[in-house]
């Protein structure tokens, strides 16, 4: 376990100084000030005729481009991760034995998921905070904690899940420009595609779809765990068979990535 602490320690040390880092907290700034300064006024008109906290439905308005942002920073991570010390030649000198390569992987994979936890607490803390000045105060802080720390675990595990397939996909090549061709695909396909037209009901399997149904694991009302008048037990009910094949999925795309590493004979 101290092997794979290291690892990750210093895999969330050598992110914090990508020069894309900068380059995305200020396009989370601009989404934030949008969602705070241009959202009030949409905030105080749907506030006219609902009863819940109009507050948290802020944050169905910056959904989309938040969640599109927060995955492609994880499927960078983790797309590039390994092909780049392959390239690099750091491998050779790091892994001597398998226990070693499978510690490499797992110490990774924590080392970026908990970068992107971080990220997304930045983001949505950031969002609600505009929100706030520009806006109001939350009906009731504990409702607002309790919702806007689920959107974060939520929004947490499904960047963990993006990561844990394209590193699968960084060990599966050796070339960085197959692995970034992999992961655009999976961006496109995942993200911007009807996937359901090739995988019919099998599309609820993927990441995205498993990730917005979390979100709003029912038709009716829209955003759910936006809503107030939903109550939090009846929204995470619901959502929890979703979180837990999200969860299983990023298990398992990180168990095949770890066995297929530590079979390898070179780098």
């Amino acid at each position: 376990m101290r092997m794979v602490y290291e690892i990750a320690r210093q895999e969330f040390v050598r992110v914090l100084t990508y020069p894309l880092i900068p380059i995305v907290f200020l396009i989370i700034l601009i989404i934030a000030y949008l969602n705070g300064a241009g959202g009030a006024r949409d905030l105080r008109s749907f506030e006219e005729w609902t009863t819940g906290d109009a507050l948290l439905q802020g944050f169905g308005q910056s959904y989309g481009a938040t969640s599109m942002i927060c995955t492609i920073m994880a499927i960078f991570l983790g797309a590039t991760s390994i092909p780049y010390e392959r390239w690099s030649g750091s491998l050779n000198v790091l892994l001597t034995k398998p226990l070693y390569r499978r510690d490499y992987v797992i110490g990774k994979f924590m080392g970026l998921s908990g970068f992107m936890l971080l990220f997304n607490t930045f983001t949505l803390l950031f969002i609600g905070l505009l929100m706030i000045m520009f806006f109001r105060g939350p009906q009731s802080s504990l409702e607002f904690i309790w919702r806007l720390a689920a959107y974060i675990i939520i929004m947490s595990l499904s960047c963990s899940t993006v990561i844990a397939l394209n590193m699968l996909f960084g060990v599966i090549s050796k070339d960085i420009l197959v692995v970034t061709s992999a992961s655009m695909t999976y961006i496109f396909f995942d993200w911007i595609w009807h996937n359901e037209r090739i995988l019919g009901d099998l599309s609820i399997l993927t990441p995205m779809t498993l990730y917005g149904l979390a979100i709003h694991p029912f038709a009716e009302p829209f955003n759910p765990l936006f809503n107030t008048t939903v109550q939090f037990y009846r929204w995470f009910s619901a959502a929890l068979p979703f979180l837990a094949i999200l969860f299983i999925e990023m298990f398992l795309f990180l168990l095949v990535g770890v066995y297929l590493f530590s079979r390898e004979d070179n780098v």
